[in-house]
């Protein structure tokens, strides 16, 4: 009989613990609440950026900064890239609750950059913890802006130049990100976004003025030969002699702006070297571009050229645009 009560007295300190509220700080918000006043508690945030953990939050032994560094190690070396917290509800998380997901809608939020809409994705759980869920929401490479920069002016965001030399950048862009419990947010204690903070080096182009240009054979000309695209020395290129188009695209060249692709001013002519030509459905002429930041797509007997340049007053890349008519090949 003695046995038998101190095995039900145990049972009950376990179901009392299950009520136990968390000790750790709540740190939702009420704005925007949209749970009808449920009692709800997040916290115990963390990170993990690492090659190797235990579990995919590392046992929470990181507390999230409020500004999450990314730099070529984690780029190239993490297998881990999580940023982690821990949710609580009575009756929804102290269980194996297999509705829980119906009854807490986790969610983060995110741009890059500190402008535009911000864009939103589920969080997923990766199991229960004691009395609370556990969720991980993995930073992986297709948000980086820099894993697949092929110059500067190809990154996707607002960036920081932080050093750079004549070929190369040192950069940094940032991501902004905070988290939604069932419509409460979840983010620093100065109540702003947390940050990832990217860094690295990508290319700048380059290109040596020439008086006499870079292609060797035609393939288009525009402008009674004054904007001349074809084929250079192991490349593809374009000469451009007409002045209205060697301004509208030059702009930057006295190195206000970075270009996406090696661009370069002479005496009276603007060249500008590219990868691809490729060709035009219902186009008699073919396109040319380069994912550095050029594209050249005909229309009839004219071309558009968008050439993309980072604008350093500005911050950010601008895409520089001319026409060039009277096209053939």
């Amino acid at each position: 009989m003695r046995s038998v009560l101190i095995a039900l007295a145990l049972a009950g300190c376990v179901d009392a613990a299950t009520d136990a509220e968390p000790t750790a700080p709540n740190l939702l918000r009420d704005n925007g609440k949209a749970d009808d006043g449920m009692v709800l508690w997040a916290g115990l945030t963390s990170q993990a950026f690492t090659r190797y953990a235990p579990d995919p939050c590392n046992d929470g032994q990181t507390a999230l900064n409020d500004v999450v560094n990314y730099d070529d190690y984690v780029r190239q070396r993490a297998a881990i890239r999580n940023v982690c917290f821990e949710v609580w509800s009575p009756g929804i998380t102290d269980w194996d609750n297999p509705s829980f997901w119906q009854q807490l809608d986790v969610q983060v939020h995110y741009r890059l950059g500190n402008s535009g809409e911000f864009q939103h994705a589920y969080v997923n759980s990766i199991d229960r913890r004691g009395n609370n869920r556990r969720y991980a929401w993995a930073v992986n490479q297709p948000l980086d802006p820099l894993a697949r920069s092929t110059s500067l002016a190809s990154i996707p965001a607002p960036l920081r130049i932080i050093s750079e030399t004549e070929t190369s950048a040192s950069v940094e862009v940032d991501l902004e990100f905070y988290f939604t419990v069932n419509g409460r947010v979840l983010n620093t204690s100065a109540n702003t976004s947390y940050l990832v903070r990217y860094t690295g080096y990508t290319y700048k182009p380059t290109l040596a003025p020439n008086d006499a240009g870079y292609v060797l054979y035609d393939v288009v000309t525009c402008e009674h030969g004054k904007v001349r695209l074809g084929s250079g020395a192991g490349f593809f290129a374009a000469d451009i002699r007409e002045p209205a188009i060697v301004a509208a695209l030059g702009a930057g060249t006295d190195g206000s702006m970075i270009y996406g692709v090696p661009t370069a001013r002479g005496t009276e002519n603007l060249s500008l070297t590219y990868g691809t030509q490729h060709a035009v459905t219902g186009q008699a002429l073919p396109g040319f571009r380069d994912d550095g930041g050029l594209r050249i797509v005909p229309n009839g007997t004219s071309v558009s050229i968008e050439l993309d340049a980072y604008d350093r007053a500005l911050g950010r890349v601008r895409t520089l645009t001319a026409t060039a008519a009277g096209c053939s090949l």
